[in-house]
Protein backbone atom coordinates (compact mmCIF):
# COMPACT_ATOMS: atom_id res chain seq x y z
CA UNK A 1 0.00 0.00 0.00
CA UNK A 2 1.13 3.32 -0.91
CA UNK A 3 1.59 6.25 1.65
CA UNK A 4 1.04 9.66 1.38
CA UNK A 5 2.12 12.61 3.64
CA UNK A 6 -1.18 14.91 4.49
CA UNK A 7 0.05 18.47 6.03
CA UNK A 8 -2.85 20.66 6.14
CA UNK A 9 -4.44 22.78 8.99
CA UNK A 10 -8.07 22.74 8.31
CA UNK A 11 -9.83 19.85 9.95
CA UNK A 12 -12.73 19.83 7.24
CA UNK A 13 -10.15 19.71 4.47
CA UNK A 14 -8.17 17.25 5.92
CA UNK A 15 -10.74 14.77 6.64
CA UNK A 16 -12.15 14.84 3.31
CA UNK A 17 -8.76 14.47 1.55
CA UNK A 18 -7.74 11.95 4.04
CA UNK A 19 -11.55 9.84 3.20
CA UNK A 20 -11.14 10.04 -0.86
CA UNK A 21 -7.41 8.98 -0.95
CA UNK A 22 -8.40 5.95 1.77
CA UNK A 23 -11.05 5.13 -0.78
CA UNK A 24 -8.99 4.51 -3.44
CA UNK A 25 -6.76 1.98 -1.75
CA UNK A 26 -3.74 4.77 -0.28
CA UNK A 27 -2.57 5.20 3.40
CA UNK A 28 -2.77 8.69 4.90
CA UNK A 29 -0.41 10.31 7.22
CA UNK A 30 -1.70 13.89 8.27
CA UNK A 31 -0.14 16.28 10.68
CA UNK A 32 -1.67 20.01 11.18
CA UNK A 33 1.35 21.28 10.79
CA UNK A 34 5.03 21.03 8.76
CA UNK A 35 7.13 21.22 11.91
CA UNK A 36 6.02 17.34 12.76
CA UNK A 37 5.83 16.42 9.42
CA UNK A 38 9.61 17.56 9.25
CA UNK A 39 10.42 15.51 12.31
CA UNK A 40 8.37 12.63 11.32
CA UNK A 41 10.16 12.27 7.81
CA UNK A 42 13.58 13.00 9.31
CA UNK A 43 12.77 10.12 11.37
CA UNK A 44 14.34 6.87 9.99
CA UNK A 45 12.42 4.43 12.25
CA UNK A 46 9.02 5.56 10.50
CA UNK A 47 7.53 4.34 7.28
CA UNK A 48 8.62 6.66 4.57
CA UNK A 49 5.99 8.26 2.22
CA UNK A 50 5.81 7.79 -1.28
CA UNK A 51 4.29 11.46 -1.39
CA UNK A 52 3.45 14.37 0.09
CA UNK A 53 0.18 16.55 -0.10
CA UNK A 54 0.58 20.12 1.27
CA UNK A 55 -1.08 23.56 2.33
CA UNK A 56 0.74 26.48 1.77
CA UNK A 57 -0.70 28.43 4.48
CA UNK A 58 0.08 26.87 7.48
CA UNK A 59 0.92 27.63 11.24
CA UNK A 60 4.30 28.66 11.32
CA UNK A 61 6.75 26.74 8.25
CA UNK A 62 4.39 27.13 5.13
CA UNK A 63 4.39 23.76 2.94
CA UNK A 64 6.91 25.32 0.60
CA UNK A 65 9.21 25.99 3.35
CA UNK A 66 8.50 22.46 4.06
CA UNK A 67 10.04 21.40 1.20
CA UNK A 68 13.24 23.55 1.28
CA UNK A 69 13.94 22.78 4.26
CA UNK A 70 13.59 18.63 4.19
CA UNK A 71 15.72 18.51 0.89
CA UNK A 72 16.60 15.42 -0.06
CA UNK A 73 14.48 13.40 2.45
CA UNK A 74 11.13 14.74 1.45
CA UNK A 75 9.37 12.91 -0.87
CA UNK A 76 7.77 13.98 -4.37
CA UNK A 77 5.20 16.85 -2.99
CA UNK A 78 2.27 18.29 -4.54
CA UNK A 79 0.95 21.39 -3.21
CA UNK A 80 -2.72 22.51 -2.63
CA UNK A 81 -3.22 26.44 -2.41
CA UNK A 82 -5.45 29.00 -3.33
CA UNK A 83 -3.76 31.89 -2.45
CA UNK A 84 -0.07 30.82 -3.43
CA UNK A 85 2.02 34.36 -4.22
CA UNK A 86 3.74 34.72 -7.30
CA UNK A 87 6.76 34.50 -5.18
CA UNK A 88 6.14 30.88 -3.81
CA UNK A 89 4.53 29.19 -6.84
CA UNK A 90 8.31 30.64 -8.52
CA UNK A 91 10.11 28.68 -5.54
CA UNK A 92 7.93 25.65 -5.54
CA UNK A 93 8.69 25.16 -9.11
CA UNK A 94 12.40 25.24 -8.62
CA UNK A 95 12.44 23.19 -5.57
CA UNK A 96 10.79 20.34 -7.91
CA UNK A 97 6.97 20.62 -6.51
CA UNK A 98 5.61 18.09 -8.75
CA UNK A 99 1.83 19.89 -9.27
CA UNK A 100 -0.57 22.58 -7.97
CA UNK A 101 -3.75 22.19 -7.19
CA UNK A 102 -6.32 25.11 -6.78
CA UNK A 103 -8.85 25.12 -4.25
CA UNK A 104 -11.08 23.98 -4.25
CA UNK A 105 -10.56 21.07 -6.19
CA UNK A 106 -12.63 17.62 -7.37
CA UNK A 107 -12.22 14.16 -6.81
CA UNK A 108 -11.09 13.65 -9.92
CA UNK A 109 -8.52 16.01 -10.07
CA UNK A 110 -7.29 15.19 -6.86
CA UNK A 111 -7.04 11.75 -7.53
CA UNK A 112 -5.36 12.06 -11.39
CA UNK A 113 -2.45 14.70 -9.75
CA UNK A 114 -1.97 12.15 -6.87
CA UNK A 115 -1.22 9.07 -9.53
CA UNK A 116 0.67 11.01 -11.68
CA UNK A 117 3.14 11.85 -8.97
CA UNK A 118 3.27 8.14 -7.71
CA UNK A 119 4.28 7.13 -11.30
CA UNK A 120 6.58 9.72 -11.66
CA UNK A 121 8.34 9.03 -8.26
CA UNK A 122 8.34 5.46 -9.25
CA UNK A 123 10.09 5.68 -12.37
CA UNK A 124 12.78 8.32 -10.71
CA UNK A 125 13.30 6.02 -7.92
CA UNK A 126 14.00 3.04 -10.44
CA UNK A 127 15.94 5.04 -12.50
CA UNK A 128 18.01 5.54 -9.31
CA UNK A 129 18.27 2.06 -8.25
CA UNK A 130 19.12 0.62 -11.73
CA UNK A 131 22.14 3.32 -11.56
CA UNK A 132 23.40 2.57 -7.96
CA UNK A 133 23.18 -1.27 -8.88
CA UNK A 134 25.15 -0.20 -12.35
CA UNK A 135 22.58 -2.08 -14.38
CA UNK A 136 22.98 -1.58 -17.80
CA UNK A 137 20.02 -3.33 -19.07
CA UNK A 138 16.98 -1.17 -18.22
CA UNK A 139 13.47 -2.84 -17.76
CA UNK A 140 11.26 -4.45 -15.30
CA UNK A 141 9.10 -6.22 -18.19
CA UNK A 142 8.78 -10.13 -18.19
CA UNK A 143 11.13 -10.35 -21.47
CA UNK A 144 13.99 -8.44 -19.57
CA UNK A 145 13.44 -10.05 -16.28
CA UNK A 146 14.11 -13.34 -18.18
CA UNK A 147 17.21 -12.43 -19.94
CA UNK A 148 18.61 -11.63 -17.25
CA UNK A 149 17.86 -14.40 -15.61
CA UNK A 150 19.25 -15.97 -18.39
CA UNK A 151 22.87 -13.79 -17.97
CA UNK A 152 22.90 -14.84 -14.67
CA UNK A 153 23.09 -18.46 -15.48
CA UNK A 154 25.60 -18.16 -18.25
CA UNK A 155 27.81 -15.42 -17.46
CA UNK A 156 29.73 -18.06 -14.50
CA UNK A 157 30.13 -20.67 -17.26
CA UNK A 158 32.82 -20.27 -20.34
CA UNK A 159 30.13 -21.70 -22.67
CA UNK A 160 30.28 -19.69 -26.12
CA UNK A 161 26.90 -17.49 -26.07
CA UNK A 162 25.47 -16.68 -29.43
CA UNK A 163 23.29 -13.02 -29.12
CA UNK A 164 20.63 -12.99 -31.23
CA UNK A 165 18.30 -10.07 -31.87
CA UNK A 166 16.78 -6.86 -34.53
CA UNK A 167 19.46 -3.86 -34.78
CA UNK A 168 19.30 -1.23 -31.97
CA UNK A 169 18.12 -4.39 -29.48
CA UNK A 170 21.20 -3.40 -27.09
CA UNK A 171 23.08 -7.31 -27.93
CA UNK A 172 26.37 -5.66 -27.06
CA UNK A 173 24.80 -5.00 -23.37
CA UNK A 174 24.16 -8.49 -23.06
CA UNK A 175 27.49 -9.14 -24.05
CA UNK A 176 28.84 -6.62 -21.77
CA UNK A 177 26.84 -8.05 -18.79
CA UNK A 178 27.92 -11.51 -19.44
CA UNK A 179 31.57 -10.38 -19.19
CA UNK A 180 31.00 -8.17 -16.07
CA UNK A 181 29.43 -11.31 -14.60
CA UNK A 182 31.82 -14.12 -15.21
CA UNK A 183 35.52 -14.96 -13.96
CA UNK A 184 37.29 -12.97 -16.68
CA UNK A 185 35.79 -9.54 -15.60
CA UNK A 186 39.10 -8.42 -14.11
CA UNK A 187 40.63 -9.30 -17.40
CA UNK A 188 40.32 -7.48 -21.29
CA UNK A 189 36.87 -7.23 -22.95
CA UNK A 190 37.49 -6.30 -26.52
CA UNK A 191 35.01 -6.18 -29.02
CA UNK A 192 34.71 -5.90 -33.08
CA UNK A 193 32.26 -5.39 -35.40
CA UNK A 194 31.95 -7.80 -38.48
CA UNK A 195 29.95 -5.19 -40.20
CA UNK A 196 32.16 -1.81 -39.69
CA UNK A 197 35.64 -3.11 -40.75
CA UNK A 198 36.17 -4.00 -44.84
CA UNK A 199 36.95 -7.84 -45.19
CA UNK A 200 39.99 -7.86 -45.89
CA UNK A 201 41.17 -6.40 -42.69
CA UNK A 202 39.44 -8.14 -40.17
CA UNK A 203 41.43 -11.31 -40.35
CA UNK A 204 44.70 -8.76 -39.76
CA UNK A 205 42.12 -7.72 -37.01
CA UNK A 206 41.90 -11.02 -35.29
CA UNK A 207 45.02 -12.84 -35.71
CA UNK A 208 47.48 -9.99 -36.35
CA UNK A 209 50.55 -10.21 -38.83
CA UNK A 210 54.13 -10.58 -38.61
CA UNK A 211 56.72 -8.24 -39.59
CA UNK A 212 56.90 -8.08 -43.20
CA UNK A 213 53.92 -10.24 -43.65
CA UNK A 214 52.91 -7.47 -46.56
CA UNK A 215 54.48 -4.28 -47.80
CA UNK A 216 53.36 -1.73 -44.80
CA UNK A 217 54.00 -4.58 -41.77
CA UNK A 218 57.13 -3.03 -40.73
CA UNK A 219 56.63 -4.18 -36.86
CA UNK A 220 54.52 -7.03 -35.82
CA UNK A 221 51.12 -6.86 -34.66
CA UNK A 222 49.04 -8.60 -31.80
CA UNK A 223 45.63 -9.24 -33.03
CA UNK A 224 42.29 -9.23 -31.12
CA UNK A 225 42.29 -12.74 -30.06
CA UNK A 226 45.48 -12.33 -28.48
CA UNK A 227 44.90 -9.20 -26.61
CA UNK A 228 41.95 -10.94 -25.31
CA UNK A 229 43.83 -13.78 -23.82
CA UNK A 230 42.64 -14.58 -20.87
CA UNK A 231 39.10 -12.84 -21.44
CA UNK A 232 36.81 -12.17 -23.91
CA UNK A 233 36.09 -11.67 -27.39
CA UNK A 234 32.51 -10.24 -28.54
CA UNK A 235 32.52 -10.77 -32.20
CA UNK A 236 29.26 -8.46 -33.39
CA UNK A 237 27.42 -8.90 -36.57
CA UNK A 238 29.10 -12.66 -37.03
CA UNK A 239 26.40 -13.35 -39.36
CA UNK A 240 28.24 -10.85 -41.76
CA UNK A 241 31.81 -12.73 -41.74
CA UNK A 242 32.89 -14.31 -45.25
CA UNK A 243 33.54 -17.86 -45.36
CA UNK A 244 37.07 -18.17 -45.95
CA UNK A 245 37.43 -15.77 -42.62
CA UNK A 246 34.88 -18.03 -41.32
CA UNK A 247 37.33 -21.28 -41.56
CA UNK A 248 39.95 -19.84 -39.76
CA UNK A 249 37.67 -18.57 -36.98
CA UNK A 250 36.10 -21.79 -36.36
CA UNK A 251 39.97 -23.81 -36.36
CA UNK A 252 40.66 -21.00 -32.92
CA UNK A 253 36.94 -21.64 -31.22
CA UNK A 254 38.16 -25.19 -32.24
CA UNK A 255 41.22 -25.72 -30.44
CA UNK A 256 42.11 -22.49 -28.97
CA UNK A 257 45.41 -21.79 -31.00
CA UNK A 258 46.05 -18.69 -33.32
CA UNK A 259 48.00 -17.64 -36.33
CA UNK A 260 49.47 -14.35 -37.54
CA UNK A 261 49.11 -13.75 -40.93
CA UNK A 262 52.78 -14.13 -42.18
CA UNK A 263 53.64 -17.05 -39.37
CA UNK A 264 54.56 -21.00 -39.86
CA UNK A 265 53.58 -20.90 -36.14
CA UNK A 266 50.58 -21.39 -33.84
CA UNK A 267 49.72 -19.46 -30.22
CA UNK A 268 47.77 -20.85 -27.86
CA UNK A 269 44.94 -18.42 -26.51
CA UNK A 270 42.81 -18.36 -23.60
CA UNK A 271 39.84 -16.69 -24.89
CA UNK A 272 35.67 -16.72 -24.48
CA UNK A 273 33.77 -16.13 -27.54
CA UNK A 274 30.64 -14.17 -27.48
CA UNK A 275 29.11 -13.51 -30.90
CA UNK A 276 26.13 -11.41 -31.74
CA UNK A 277 24.00 -11.18 -34.76
CA UNK A 278 20.53 -9.77 -36.11
CA UNK A 279 20.52 -12.07 -39.03
CA UNK A 280 18.91 -15.81 -39.37
CA UNK A 281 22.01 -17.37 -39.39
CA UNK A 282 20.33 -21.37 -39.77
CA UNK A 283 19.19 -19.57 -43.45
CA UNK A 284 22.41 -18.42 -43.85
CA UNK A 285 23.81 -21.73 -43.21
CA UNK A 286 21.11 -23.66 -45.42
CA UNK A 287 21.88 -21.75 -48.01
CA UNK A 288 25.49 -22.03 -48.04
CA UNK A 289 26.41 -18.27 -46.48
CA UNK A 290 27.50 -19.59 -43.01
CA UNK A 291 29.52 -22.62 -42.23
CA UNK A 292 27.10 -24.79 -39.85
CA UNK A 293 29.41 -26.17 -38.37
CA UNK A 294 31.00 -22.88 -37.14
CA UNK A 295 27.24 -21.58 -36.16
CA UNK A 296 27.06 -24.82 -33.75
CA UNK A 297 30.26 -23.83 -32.27
CA UNK A 298 29.32 -20.33 -31.63
CA UNK A 299 25.45 -21.33 -30.50
CA UNK A 300 26.48 -23.38 -27.73
CA UNK A 301 23.90 -20.80 -25.48
CA UNK A 302 21.86 -19.05 -27.77
CA UNK A 303 20.09 -15.98 -25.77
CA UNK A 304 17.29 -13.49 -28.11
CA UNK A 305 17.25 -10.20 -27.43
CA UNK A 306 13.85 -9.31 -27.41
CA UNK A 307 12.59 -6.11 -29.43
CA UNK A 308 11.06 -2.60 -28.15
CA UNK A 309 7.82 -3.43 -29.27
CA UNK A 310 7.78 -6.72 -27.53
CA UNK A 311 8.53 -4.71 -23.95
CA UNK A 312 6.37 -1.71 -24.43
CA UNK A 313 6.29 -1.60 -20.86
CA UNK A 314 9.79 -0.85 -20.62
CA UNK A 315 9.41 2.35 -22.87
CA UNK A 316 8.23 4.47 -20.13
CA UNK A 317 11.05 3.68 -17.76
CA UNK A 318 13.78 3.78 -20.51
CA UNK A 319 12.88 6.99 -21.96
CA UNK A 320 13.08 8.62 -18.94
CA UNK A 321 16.37 7.01 -17.89
CA UNK A 322 17.63 8.51 -21.33
CA UNK A 323 16.05 12.06 -21.02
CA UNK A 324 17.36 12.55 -17.48
CA UNK A 325 20.88 11.08 -18.55
CA UNK A 326 21.07 13.52 -21.71
CA UNK A 327 19.81 16.44 -20.00
CA UNK A 328 22.67 15.85 -17.10
CA UNK A 329 24.97 15.83 -19.75
CA UNK A 330 23.68 18.96 -21.23
CA UNK A 331 24.41 20.51 -18.15
CA UNK A 332 20.16 21.39 -18.05
CA UNK A 333 17.46 20.70 -15.37
CA UNK A 334 15.46 17.36 -15.41
CA UNK A 335 12.63 17.68 -18.13
CA UNK A 336 8.98 17.15 -16.36
CA UNK A 337 7.42 14.41 -18.63
CA UNK A 338 3.60 15.00 -19.91
CA UNK A 339 1.91 11.16 -18.87
CA UNK A 340 0.31 11.35 -22.27
CA UNK A 341 3.90 11.33 -23.84
CA UNK A 342 4.44 8.07 -22.27
CA UNK A 343 1.38 6.39 -23.33
CA UNK A 344 2.34 8.11 -27.09
CA UNK A 345 5.52 6.35 -27.08
CA UNK A 346 3.87 3.17 -26.37
CA UNK A 347 2.04 3.05 -28.86
CA UNK A 348 4.66 3.30 -31.57
CA UNK A 349 6.36 0.29 -32.76
CA UNK A 350 10.27 1.11 -32.41
CA UNK A 351 11.61 -0.13 -35.45
CA UNK A 352 14.57 0.77 -34.92
CA UNK A 353 14.45 -0.37 -31.34
CA UNK A 354 16.20 0.86 -28.03
CA UNK A 355 18.73 2.91 -30.39
CA UNK A 356 15.85 4.90 -31.44
CA UNK A 357 14.27 5.52 -28.44
CA UNK A 358 17.83 6.83 -27.14
CA UNK A 359 18.39 9.30 -30.05
CA UNK A 360 14.95 10.67 -29.56
CA UNK A 361 15.60 11.74 -25.91
CA UNK A 362 18.85 13.13 -26.68
CA UNK A 363 17.45 15.12 -29.32
CA UNK A 364 14.53 16.09 -27.09
CA UNK A 365 17.08 16.96 -24.46
CA UNK A 366 18.46 19.40 -26.63
CA UNK A 367 15.13 21.25 -28.11
CA UNK A 368 12.59 20.58 -25.69
CA UNK A 369 10.85 22.54 -23.35
CA UNK A 370 9.29 21.60 -19.77
CA UNK A 371 7.30 20.36 -19.38
CA UNK A 372 7.66 17.69 -21.96
CA UNK A 373 4.31 17.59 -23.81
CA UNK A 374 2.62 15.12 -26.55
CA UNK A 375 3.27 18.26 -29.21
CA UNK A 376 6.92 17.88 -29.11
CA UNK A 377 7.27 14.26 -30.52
CA UNK A 378 8.18 14.15 -34.14
CA UNK A 379 5.66 13.18 -36.36
CA UNK A 380 6.71 9.79 -37.03
CA UNK A 381 6.51 8.72 -33.51
CA UNK A 382 2.59 10.13 -33.10
CA UNK A 383 1.53 8.96 -36.88
CA UNK A 384 3.25 5.56 -37.88
CA UNK A 385 3.77 5.86 -41.72
CA UNK A 386 4.63 9.62 -41.92
CA UNK A 387 8.19 9.76 -42.72
CA UNK A 388 10.35 11.54 -40.66
CA UNK A 389 12.13 14.01 -43.21
CA UNK A 390 8.82 15.49 -43.37
CA UNK A 391 8.53 18.65 -41.44
CA UNK A 392 4.59 19.17 -41.39
CA UNK A 393 2.07 16.66 -40.18
CA UNK A 394 -0.87 16.98 -42.46
CA UNK A 395 -4.16 14.94 -40.91
CA UNK A 396 -5.71 13.54 -43.75
CA UNK A 397 -8.74 14.33 -42.67
CA UNK A 398 -7.88 18.69 -42.30
CA UNK A 399 -10.17 20.43 -44.51
CA UNK A 400 -9.05 22.01 -47.18
CA UNK A 401 -8.07 25.63 -47.20
CA UNK A 402 -6.26 28.55 -49.51
CA UNK A 403 -2.50 27.79 -49.73
CA UNK A 404 -1.92 31.48 -48.32
CA UNK A 405 -3.78 30.51 -45.05
CA UNK A 406 -1.69 27.21 -45.22
CA UNK A 407 1.47 28.78 -45.47
CA UNK A 408 0.84 31.52 -42.67
CA UNK A 409 -0.77 28.82 -40.57
CA UNK A 410 2.23 26.71 -40.72
CA UNK A 411 5.12 29.24 -40.38
CA UNK A 412 3.05 30.57 -36.94
CA UNK A 413 2.74 27.16 -35.68
CA UNK A 414 6.84 26.63 -36.46
CA UNK A 415 7.69 30.33 -35.19
CA UNK A 416 5.94 29.23 -32.02
CA UNK A 417 7.77 26.25 -31.68
CA UNK A 418 10.95 27.78 -31.94
CA UNK A 419 10.24 30.66 -29.24
CA UNK A 420 8.90 27.62 -27.16
CA UNK A 421 12.80 26.31 -27.58
CA UNK A 422 14.13 29.10 -26.74
CA UNK A 423 12.46 30.01 -23.71
CA UNK A 424 10.77 33.10 -25.74
CA UNK A 425 14.01 34.76 -26.19
CA UNK A 426 12.95 36.68 -29.60
CA UNK A 427 17.26 37.73 -30.14
CA UNK A 428 18.00 33.71 -29.58
CA UNK A 429 14.69 32.91 -31.75
CA UNK A 430 15.80 35.06 -34.53
CA UNK A 431 19.52 33.75 -34.56
CA UNK A 432 18.29 30.08 -34.92
CA UNK A 433 16.02 31.18 -37.49
CA UNK A 434 18.28 33.21 -39.81
CA UNK A 435 16.35 36.42 -39.54
CA UNK A 436 16.81 40.28 -38.18
CA UNK A 437 15.32 40.57 -35.19
CA UNK A 438 13.31 43.57 -36.06
CA UNK A 439 12.05 41.52 -38.69
CA UNK A 440 11.26 38.58 -35.89
CA UNK A 441 8.97 40.85 -34.16
CA UNK A 442 7.49 42.07 -37.35
CA UNK A 443 6.22 38.41 -38.21
CA UNK A 444 5.35 37.66 -34.41
CA UNK A 445 2.59 40.89 -34.38
CA UNK A 446 1.55 40.14 -37.95
CA UNK A 447 0.81 36.26 -37.15
CA UNK A 448 -0.83 37.05 -33.87
CA UNK A 449 1.77 35.29 -31.89
CA UNK A 450 1.36 36.17 -28.40
CA UNK A 451 3.66 34.67 -25.18
CA UNK A 452 1.50 32.70 -22.83
CA UNK A 453 1.44 33.80 -18.99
Amino acid sequence: MQLILLVEDDEKIAANVTLRLREEGFGVVAFRNAEDALAYVRDAKNVQPDMALLDVRLPGMSGVDLVRVAGEVMPPSIVMSGEATMAETVEAIRLGVHDFIDKPFSRERLLRSVRNCLDHASLRMQVRELRAQGQEIVGRSDAVKSLRAAIEKVAPTDARVLIRGESGTGKELVANAIHRLSRRASRTFVKLNCAAIPSHLIEDELFGHARGAFTDAKTAKRGLFEEADGGTLFLDEIGDMELALQARLLRVVEDGRVRRVGETTDRVVDVRVLAATHRDVESLAQDGRFREDLFFRLASVPLHVPALRERRDDVPLLFTTFLQRFCARGQRSALSVDPAVHAALQRYDWPGNVRELRNLAERLSVFATDPLTVDQLPSSVLTPGVSESGIVRIDEGAPVMPLRAFKAQCEKEYIESVLRRTQWNVSRAAQLLDLQRTYLHEKIAALGITRPE
